[in-house]
Formats: structure tokens, sequence, C-alpha cells
């Protein structure tokens, strides 16, 4: 009989709380407090505010608690800029969308012109208006991404890794670069920003190589000696094109080599 007491009351106890809670729920809803307000967007720098808007799809003044995070986020980033997207609901009446954009860091040529990101993600096309100040990735196209998106990828995290190095080291003449030219036999060709000399860097020991440029180029200019191209594909034998005297860039068949210990 006690037992039976018992559980009856822990039965009422229960559904006084889902009746309560019930209530409690329906005054929030109905409650303007929680009525939105005001949507605060920040992080936008390419991407205009109102786009943001827009995507989000936040439409006239829904109760704070009935506001989906996850949808709105998941409109949000498909935007080809928007590289990741955080929704807080700020109470009693505030939203706000923190976005963070991608960053370019150089230009891939694939016919048209496309922004690529450290990561090595492709996502936007080059606008009529914008301003190409950064490097160009040259020598893939559509159809070798689609026969072989692997070692296509592969080749772009390259070429992607030989800008970082040179970002980091800065040594002449690779203080600026304007392209880098990927081909799959020969590695990485890239041109200067400055002079436009061509240099062969391979496919690997970029840092190495790097350095003993510099050597090679600061002994070039002692010599008062003008390079076309310079040629770092073997690490130990990096060979350097001259430009012949009268500056017309004849002098094809004149190299020097120097072997680096």
């Amino acid at each position: 009989m006690w037992k039976s007491i018992q559980v009856a009351f822990r039965l009422l106890l229960l559904t006084l709380v889902l009746f309560l809670g019930h209530r409690l729920y329906i005054y929030i809803l109905e409650d303007s407090t929680f009525q939105l307000r005001e949507v605060e967007v920040r992080g936008c720098r390419k991407v205009e505010e109102k786009t943001i808007r827009s995507l989000a799809r936040i439409e006239g003044m829904p109760n704070l608690f009935t506001i989906e995070l996850k949808e709105i986020s998941r409109r949000v980033e498909t935007h080809p800029w928007i590289e990741q997207v955080i929704v807080r609901k700020v109470f009693p009446n505030r939203l706000l969308i923190q976005i963070e954009e991608r960053r370019p860091i150089a230009i891939i040529q694939l016919g048209d012109l496309y922004y690529i990101d450290s990561k090595g993600v492709i996502f936007s096309p080059v606008g009529d208006r914008d301003e190409y100040n950064f490097p160009f990735l040259t020598g893939l196209n559509r159809q070798m991404m689609e026969k072989d998106s692997q070692r296509t990828k592969e080749l772009i995290m390259k070429a992607l890794e030989f800008m970082r190095i040179a970002g980091q080291e800065k040594v002449p003449p690779l203080e600026g670069v304007s392209e880098i030219h990927m081909e799959k036999s020969f590695g990485i060709q890239c041109f200067t920003q400055n002079e436009g000399v061509e240099v062969r860097m391979g496919w690997d020991h970029f840092g190495e190589k790097l350095r003993r440029l510099s050597l090679i180029w600061m002994d070039l200019q002692k010599r008062g000696l003008s390079a076309a191209s310079i040629d770092c594909s073997d690490l130990k034998r990096m060979v350097v094109k001259k430009i012949s005297p009268d500056g017309n860039g004849k002098g094809g068949d004149e190299r020097w080599a120097r072997r680096i210990r």
C-alpha cells in the first residue's frame, strides 16, 4: 500500500513538473523580451555584411529560443569566401554571427583565374575588378585535375610549401615571387618579382637551395654579372645562365656553374 502511494506521488510530481515546464516554455516563447532585436555580424573584410545577413535568412523578429544556429551556420558557409562561421545567442535579444574568411595566398590559373588558400583550397574566381597582388600558380589545367586529382593536389601543395619557405627566408633574389610554374618532370620554376629571373627549384630541399642560391646571387652581384636564369634543381650543382653584355638576352650558350660545398 505504502509503495503504491509513493509511486502515485512520484507520478503526480512528474506530471506537475512537466506541466509547469511546458507553461514556462510557452511563456518564454510569447514573451517579447526574447524577441530578436539585433543581429551583429563580425569578421567581414572581403564579404559585405549585407551578404552575410542575406545568407543567414533571418526573417522578422523570431524568438531567440526558436532560432536554429546550425542552420544559419550552414547557410552562411555556402559562400566561397567563408571558411568558418560561429553563431551565438546573446540573451535576451541579440544574435552574433562571427565569420572567418578564407585568406588567399596565390592565384591559380586553370583556364580562368581562381584564388587559392594556404590549405590548397581553390575557392573563388578572381573578379574583373580585383587587384592581382598575389603570386600566380601556373602549369596545371582542369583536364589534369580531373584526370589525376591526387597528383595535381600534391603539385599544388609543393608549390605552396615553396611559397611558405621562400616567404620565411626572404633571401635574394627571391624576396618576391611573381609566378610559380609547376612541371611534373622538372619541378617548380619561378620568376623573381623585381628582375624577372627564372629560377628552377626542383621538388625538394627548398630551404637549403634558397640559402645556396643567395650565396650565388651575392657572388654574381660582386662580379657585376646579370643572370637570365638559375637552375637550382641539383642541390650540389647550380647553373647560372648569364645575360650577354649587350643586354639582349642572347647569351644562351654561355653558362656559369659553381659547386657549393
